[in-house]
């Protein structure tokens, strides 16, 4: 059978789309499909759900090309580590890319780690699927159900259920097709439903995360189904006698308090006896006219105005992510000045000048009394990202410049002159008027800590988002070369802590709280401080 021709210019009256529902999908129809938005007008409705039809293929390849590329580079990671000895206390080649895929992507790890055990199925024991999803004839959320309920499956049960789920998925939504494997599954292999279902009972857990809306979710996860039902209709229960009791309120909203009022710690009748008590905070009251006063600032009534509290920005790829505070004794606006110059310079032949592309950093101080502390923190804010803008046109160039092959080599190298040329200057910078460069001891000091957690609110890995407070205070150089110091100290999480003791990886403070990662494959990611 002829593979069907792509689908043609519209000309005056002809229909572009016209039987053109099954094209497959691939460069050809991503011709087809681009164009301005003023191109759609000019089709029938029948047309335009052709064409959302036919971007969603186009989608379901482009997914498929880019699970395979992950199983390519985790296959050939996990090789070239094959002969060596595990250690424990890094990551293994299979986590590093997990990570690497990570910070490329702009994911967290545990969506890059989803994505990875996705690739290595549809490349491996499902592969007719992801030849399905190349194809189009599947989207990737099918590929997930497919995937997800045959895991841990024997090889041969996993390919009837996969052959029995791909005669119907690409006519079935993702809730039919789930069901379809369900009753499949539990006939052919009856045991293994059972294992999983006692397995996932023993990873049970509460889990709380924050909503778009500004509020927080809180769920109990992987409960024994008889045990989550038995919770839901006892409140369920006494929410409708509350609602019987005139509570006017809408029955999902009583089951929610009435749940936080015993996870609280209330017993049942207490919590029952508080609900129709209180009064409603959703219902307005009306506010007598002698008690209407204009509103004052926050400031009068002696608390901070809250309102004006500016939330964090976090890492974006390949382009400074984050602010940068330099120690108060120095002056940032005298560390850093403009200056034009040729980005392949190095340093200069002023005494204590360090010249990177176009900035210069001198290592003169200025007394903490001639500044305001607020705007001084403003101006080295500003002149950080300056520096690690440079840093990054400059790794740019390199980039540019270098082969495939040469690449992580070339940009390691680049990192790492980069962070002898400010040498002198950082420490100058660090030290102060002190007479030794940094603290005595690998511990740091509380104050120390405080500031280095203020400084960056989370694991410096670009995608971690795990808060400092619970990650270990990492020495970026090892203590002993490496100083306990501001300009050396940054919070890394257990998991990213290992990740830089690989041999392949690179993390570089080129600046108190500027840190550049450098990935095997040679991508390189500037980190800066959250705090402005």
């Amino acid at each position: 059978m002829s593979a069907p021709s792509a689908p043609s210019v519209v000309l005056g009256g002809q229909r572009e789309w016209e039987d053109q529902e099954w094209f497959p999908p691939g460069p050809q129809l991503a011709i087809c499909l681009s164009g301005g938005k003023e191109r759609l007008a000019d089709l029938t409705d029948d047309e335009l759900l052709q064409v959302a039809a036919a971007a969603r293929r186009q989608t379901s390849w482009a997914q498929a090309r880019e699970l395979a590329a992950i199983a390519e580079l985790t296959g050939r990671r996990a090789r070239a580590e094959a002969d060596g000895d595990p250690d424990y206390r890094i990551l293994s080649a299979r986590d590093s890319v997990t990570e690497e895929v990570a910070a490329a992507l702009t994911i967290t790890s545990n969506a890059s780690a989803t994505l990875l055990h996705l690739a290595e199925q549809l490349t491996g024991p499902l592969a007719d699927t992801g030849a399905a999803l190349e194809a189009g004839r599947v989207d990737l959320a099918k590929a997930r159900v497919i995937s997800d309920l045959t895991d841990g499956l024997p090889e041969q049960t996993t390919q009837r259920v996969q052959a029995a789920a791909l005669e119907k998925a690409s006519t079935q939504t993702t809730g039919q097709l789930r069901r379809r494997i369900r009753r499949i599954v539990q006939r052919l292999a009856p045991e293994a439903i059972a294992e999983r279902k006692r397995e996932a009972v023993r990873q049970r857990r509460l889990e709380l995360w924050d909503t778009p809306s500004g509020t927080s979710d809180l769920a109990l996860c992987d409960l024994a189904t008889e045990d989550a039902h038995a919770i839901y209709n006892k409140i369920t229960a006494a929410a409708h006698g509350i609602k019987s009791d005139g509570d006017t309120r809408p029955l999902n909203m009583i089951r929610a308090d009435l749940a936080k009022q015993l996870l609280q710690g209330s017993p049942l009748p207490e919590a029952i006896r508080d609900l129709l008590t209180q009064t409603c905070a959703d219902t307005p009251q009306p506010v007598p006219a002698a008690d209407v006063r204009p509103s004052l600032p926050a400031e009068a009534h002696g608390r901070p105005d809250l309102r004006q509290t500016a939330a964090p920005t976090h890492f974006a790829p390949h382009r400074p992510g984050h602010s940068a505070p330099v120690p108060a004794q120095v002056s940032a606006s005298d560390v850093l000045a403009l200056e034009p110059g040729d980005m392949a310079s190095s340093h200069t032949t002023a005494p204590h000048l360090h010249a990177l592309g176009g900035v210069r950093l001198a290592s003169s101080r200025v007394a903490p009394a001639e500044a305001d502390a607020v705007g001084g923190r403003a101006c080295a804010d500003a002149e950080v990202f300056m520096l690690a803008d440079v840093i990054g046109q400059r790794l740019a160039h390199v980039s540019g410049r270098a082969s495939s092959r040469e690449l992580p080599g070339a940009v390691r190298r680049a990192v790492q002159r980069i962070r002898q040329e400010l040498a002198e200057a950082r420490e100058a910078a660090c030290r102060g008027d002190d007479e030794v460069h940094g603290r005595p001891g690998y511990r740091p000091p509380a104050a120390m800590r405080r500031e280095v957690e203020a400084r960056h609110a989370t694991c410096v890995f670009p995608s971690c988002n795990q808060p400092s407070h619970r990650c270990d205070l990492d020495h970026t150089v090892p203590w002993r070369p490496g100083v306990t110091c501001l300009c050396n100290l940054a919070p890394l999480c257990r998991r990213h802590h290992r990740l830089k003791q690989r041999p392949d990886w690179r993390l570089v403070q080129v600046w108190p709280g500027l840190l550049i990662w450098v990935t095997p494959s040679g991508a390189w990611y500037i980190v800066r401080p959250d705090r402005r």
